[in-house]
């Protein structure tokens, strides 16, 4: 399965956490982040993210590029920890592609726990590109990394 791992797009610091939206810097990186997902599958993935606005709006514009309607969203991934998200992936093992949107620092930490890559920090909107297996009793580890990607964008 290919897994992208997905950091939501910078949001500026409000009263609200989890109502906070992305900033016009958030949402060109967003697009660049989906641009790059793109660009690394043929197939139209499954996309599971936290229900807080930024995340929700991050994968929106993955989304988009895939002709996607609607996102899984749920409010469990906005706190969620490397357990969660892991039960999430095994839940969706018969997905060819998977986009998993959420929060720091757990989204490193997923990142790492898979890979084996302890070095990896998502900064906003950054993307890790893995090929994992999954087997009748579990995830298979270490993870394939592909590739990590760091938007350069621009507000529009």
């Amino acid at each position: 399965m290919n897994v992208f791992i997905v950091r939501h797009g910078h949001s500026p610091m409000q009263d609200s956490d989890h109502q906070r939206p992305l900033s016009d810097l958030g949402q060109a990186q967003a697009r660049q982040a989906a641009g790059f997902i793109r660009q690394n599958t043929d197939t139209v993935p499954y996309i599971l993210c936290s229900d807080a606005v930024r995340t929700h709006q991050t994968a929106a514009q993955i989304a988009a590029v895939f002709g996607i309607e609607e996102c899984d969203a749920r409010n469990e991934f906005y706190t969620a920890g490397v357990g969660i998200w892991c039960d999430a992936i095994l839940e969706q093992a018969k997905q060819p592609a998977l986009v998993l949107v959420g929060h720091n620092p757990t989204i490193s930490q997923l990142s790492a726990y898979l890979t084996g890559d302890e070095d990896i920090y998502f900064k906003p909107a950054c993307v890790t590109h893995i090929r994992l297996e999954i087997r009748g009793d579990g995830l298979r580890l270490p993870a394939q990394l592909i590739a990590n990607f760091k938007p350069d964008a621009k507000p529009q």
